[in-house]
């Protein structure tokens, strides 16, 4: 929830701590490069008061009227969904409010259902034309993204001050080529290989995926760089020094780290497996049906514990390499605490409480991970909050143009 918010100053990312350098290193444990407050400055630490229970009661609502309409209730939904979460996330004694109205959420829905019917027709007709479809989507994907972020800005507010979203349609391009590059890959090398026909396989019908895969990091970063460099705070500035070398050093040592994790785990599960083998192979035929079973289950559960801890490591470097080098004007800089093991812990028993559950404590999972998320999280300011709010304030006018801005809607599904 915190992502609203957030920017930074060269001088705070230029410091260092205890011999390690903030810019270097902005994903190392909060330990060792976001320092406590130095001299004058204050920490105001954020706090969510969210309840499960009285999410659970917004959710089933929100559920059961958006099957029932067949989504068109959801505008309605997000806005209860994200009023109550703002609602409830706290710092220096004030909270998040979110002042959106449904309707350009809904234009901004129905955008994103046009397309994905006409794409999904488009691939039954003649899959062949599927792709330049994708490729018109990837084409306004940089003005979809750029609206929805001035939308969703525009009508979040802390202390009756409206946050602000200033990127262009260029900015948008920037952040997001590299999804019409992938388009435009798959538009020249269309997949249309058929397993059965292997003689027929060219390599070239892999180049749209190793190009994804080769820019995510890039396409991740630029998107909340684009997001943190071109955010206010009324007037102040928000800013990240943050660099996108960073976020693909990030995914190079999770894959690594996903890799060793999986490779230990399934030599663990194949020694436990091949004990039990040995230990019932006097009578096979009566335990063949659970062995397969355990088989399955030894198999499956390193590569699903593997992923886990790779989505908890990257999430907590990722949040901690843009936050850490952070500030909303050059007198309030953010500092992230968040770290990998807690939030893996977190995920596992969230996943085990949604399975066993049927869906039913996804409620209790979603506030228990936003109030990690929001709890490790603090400003530290050089100076008075009200003295800084005073300075962010913006002319009645700009205000006002900005959140009545006809042309934002909301794609966000």
């Amino acid at each position: 929830m915190t992502d609203v918010f957030v920017g930074v100053s060269p001088s705070f990312g230029a410091r260092a701590h205890a011999g390690v350098s903030r810019e270097t290193h902005p994903e190392l444990s909060p330990a060792t490069n976001a320092t406590d407050a130095w001299l004058g400055e204050k920490i105001e630490p954020f706090k969510f008061t969210g309840e499960a229970g009285e999410y659970f009661r917004i959710w089933v609502v929100n559920t059961f009227l958006t099957i029932v309409t067949l989504g068109l209730w959801s505008p309605w939904a997000k806005i209860r969904k994200r009023r109550f979460f703002l609602r409830h996330t706290w710092v220096a004694g004030a909270n998040f409010e979110y002042h959106a109205r449904p309707w350009p959420i809904f234009r901004g829905r129905v955008i994103a259902a046009a397309a994905f019917i006409v794409y999904w027709f488009t691939g039954e007709i003649n899959p062949r034309y599927a792709p330049w479809i994708a490729l018109l989507i990837a084409v306004l994907a940089p003005w979809l993204m750029v609206s929805s972020l001035r939308f969703n800005l525009s009508n979040t507010s802390y202390r009756n001050l409206r946050f602000a979203f200033t990127g262009t349609l260029m900015d948008g391009v920037k952040a997001l080529w590299p999804l019409i590059l992938v388009a435009a890959l798959t538009v020249a090398y269309p997949p249309l290989f058929d397993p059965a026909d292997f003689d027929r396989f060219e390599w070239q019908m892999i180049l749209p995926s190793l190009a994804l895969v080769a820019l995510y990091p890039y396409l991740h970063g630029s998107f909340r760089l684009l997001l943190l460099n071109h955010s206010r705070f009324g007037s102040a500035p928000i800013a990240c020094t943050t660099r996108i070398k960073t976020f693909y050093a990030i995914h190079f040592r999770g894959l690594f780290a996903g890799i060793g994790v999986m490779v230990i785990a399934g030599i663990a599960s194949a020694m436990l497996f091949g004990l039990l083998f040995v230990s019932s192979k006097a009578d096979l035929g009566a335990h063949i049906k659970w062995l397969t079973v355990l088989s399955a289950l030894l198999l499956s559960l390193p590569a699903a514990f593997a992923t886990l801890l790779w989505y908890a490591f990257t999430r907590t470097r990722f949040i901690n390499a843009t936050f850490n080098l952070t500030t909303v004007s050059p007198t309030v800089r953010v500092r992230s605490q968040i770290k990998t093991m807690p939030m893996a812990k977190l995920y596992m028993v969230n996943t085990l409480g949604i399975l066993f559950s049927l869906g039913l404590l996804i409620p209790w999972a979603v506030v228990r991970t936003v109030k990690q998320r929001v709890e490790t999280t603090a400003l530290v300011m050089n100076g008075d909050l009200d003295d800084i709010i005073a300075d962010a304030v913006v002319p009645a006018s700009a205000a006002a143009d900005a959140a009545s801005d006809f042309f934002s809607l909301d794609v966000a599904l």
